[in-house]
């Protein structure tokens, strides 16, 4: 195969990965940053369901944060997942003080296995505004415009009545490890993308905002969705067959988590998301690991080209090639920049290409664990 033949197949790679770069990721790295103060007099009720169990010391610094949201109406659904610590006396003590909490406790016994689907579903139905929110007690708002952010992205400035929209809000893992953030921030803004592309599907639960209806009525949620990931992605996968979907791109809408995640963690949730994705059928899933293979063959191919025709070739390979390279890291860059601008990401922009050239090694890492744990369940 001649120098060219090689030029020209690397370069159609490049084509086609810088498109569905643009195409996936138009929204989440070049939508108009949405106001977080307009609209807000057609706003809807919004009732925040937070799920705890021995969350004290998360509690003491979150419910204030959450309670003191430059938003009205809204109520604030604290389920007690039979707490041992003092985060009943941490409740009741709020509670006294804030009409706009309301405090539900679970006591299940343990022969019922998990209650994480129990708390979530006592919580919709404790809720008295059309709209829920699922908010993890390990998590922070990032300002107090964060629930007007969030509830933005759904109306804009059209009538709540018309609007049955779930909205996608981000959540950052500032504090992990840059591997971590990477491919979560990935899994996240690529099912953003997705959605602003009628293509909706879910890759966590929390942060996310949509019809408490979806949930209380029409079919019933799938058993197995259920059974394999216990928590708010089941929900909102299921909610998401009944609602448009919508990303909210404004900083003030990001969450973050206020620990470590741990690489145990990370696997084990990153493995049991993929497995609800992998049931709920939600294939624009694969556009991205059609993505991740049209990469890696570009990298290959323009490391071939350069190893072989650099001798017969000389300034031509590494210009060609170097070229081509340097074309696909600022796009990665420019991608980039537009996410830290919407979301507040900082610090990974600088190395996103050293992410792109390992991030199709991570992305069926988990597909092949997930594979193996499919052939092993049957």
């Amino acid at each position: 195969m001649a120098f060219t033949d090689w030029i020209i197949i690397s370069s159609v790679l490049l084509f086609a990965i810088t498109l569905l770069l643009f195409v996936q990721y138009y929204r989440p790295a070049f939508a108009k940053k949405e106001s977080s103060q307009e609209g807000n007099t057609a706003a809807p009720g919004v009732s925040v369901i937070l799920c705890v169990r021995n969350e004290y010391e998360n509690l003491v610094n979150l419910l204030p944060a959450l309670l003191e949201q430059e938003y009205e109406p809204f109520e604030l659904v604290v389920v007690d997942k039979n707490s041992q610590d003092n985060t009943d006396v941490l409740l009741a003590s709020l509670e006294h003080f804030n009409k706009n909490l309301t405090i539900r406790t679970l006591t299940a016994n343990s022969k019922f296995g998990r209650d994480n689907l129990m708390a979530l579903g006592i919580g919709i139905r404790a809720a008295r505004y059309p709209y829920v929110i699922f908010f993890r007690p390990d998590c922070y708002p990032d300002s107090k415009q964060w629930l007007a952010s969030i509830v933005k992205a759904s109306i804009g400035k059209a009538s709540a009545e018309t609007q049955k929209t779930t909205v996608l809000g981000y959540m950052s893992y500032r504090g992990s490890n840059m591997l971590i953030r990477y491919d979560l921030m990935e899994q996240q803004l690529h099912a953003m993308g997705a959605g602003s592309l009628k293509m909706g599907y879910t890759g966590d639960g929390n942060n996310k905002m949509f019809p408490a209806e979806a949930f209380l009525t029409g079919e019933k949620m799938d058993m197995k969705t259920t059974g394999c990931n216990q928590c708010e992605q089941a929900v909102v996968s299921h909610a998401l067959k009944h609602t448009k979907v919508r990303a909210c791109v404004h900083p003030s809408g990001t969450v973050h988590m206020n620990r470590r995640l741990g690489m145990r963690e990370y696997r084990m949730n990153r493995t049991l998301e993929l497995a609800t994705v992998q049931l709920t059928k939600a294939w624009p899933y694969l556009l991205l690991s059609t993505e991740k293979i049209l990469t890696a063959a570009f990298y290959v191919f323009l490391i071939l080209a350069f190893y072989l025709f650099q001798e017969t070739e000389g300034l031509l390979s590494l210009s060609v090639t170097g070229g081509m390279l340097l074309f696909r890291w600022i796009t990665v860059w420019i991608h980039h920049i537009g996410f830290r601008i919407h979301f507040g990401e900082k610090g990974l922009a600088l190395a996103s290409p050293l992410w792109d050239i390992i991030s199709p090694f991570v992305h069926f890492y988990f597909l092949t664990v997930l594979l193996i744990k499919n052939i092993k369940s049957s």
